[in-house]
C-alpha cells in the first residue's frame, strides 16, 4: 500500500483499503473544520468526508473553508497530522485540478491555490501552507 504524504491528501474512495491505507478515525468535514477552528486536538492520521458535497455549494465556500484552513496552518505544522479528504466520485486532472461529483466539476484552485500536486491518478496532495 501507497503511503499518504503529512498534509492534506485528496483520495478517490474507490482506492482507499486497496492502494491506501484505511485510517480508523473518521469525521465529517463540518466536525474537521471546527476542530482545527477551535485549535482542538485531531488524530494524527484522520480521514475526513463530505469535502466534495460542502464545495457542491459554491466558490464563496471554497474560499472559505481556505480561511479556515489557512489560518490553522502553524497549528498544523506543529502536530503533522496526515489528513485525508475522501473524493466520492473521482478527481480530474485537465487544465486545473478538480472533483468531478454528481455530473459536476468542482474547481480545486479556489481551496488549494496553486499548491495540488498529482502523486497518482487517484490521489492529490497539499501542503498546509496553502
Amino acid at each position: 500500500m501507497k503511503v499518504l504524504n503529512v498534509g492534506y491528501n485528496l483520495v478517490e474512495r474507490k482506492a482507499i483499503g486497496e492502494k491506501y491505507e484505511d485510517f480508523e478515525e473518521r469525521i465529517s468535514i463540518i466536525q474537521f473544520l471546527r476542530k482545527i477552528k477551535r485549535g482542538e486536538d485531531i488524530p494524527k492520521k484522520v480521514t475526513v468526508t463530505g469535502l466534495d458535497i460542502l464545495l457542491l455549494q459554491n466558490e464563496k465556500t471554497s474560499r472559505y473553508i481556505r480561511k479556515i484552513l489557512s489560518n490553522a496552518t502553524s497549528y498544523l505544522f506543529k502536530r503533522n497530522p496526515i489528513i485525508m479528504f475522501t473524493v466520492e466520485e473521482r478527481l480530474v486532472m485537465d487544465r486545473e485540478q478538480k472533483i468531478r461529483y454528481m455530473d459536476k466539476e468542482i474547481r480545486l484552485n479556489p481551496l488549494f491555490g496553486n499548491r495540488l500536486t498529482q502523486k497518482d491518478l487517484d490521489w492529490l496532495h497539499s501542503p498546509f501552507n496553502i
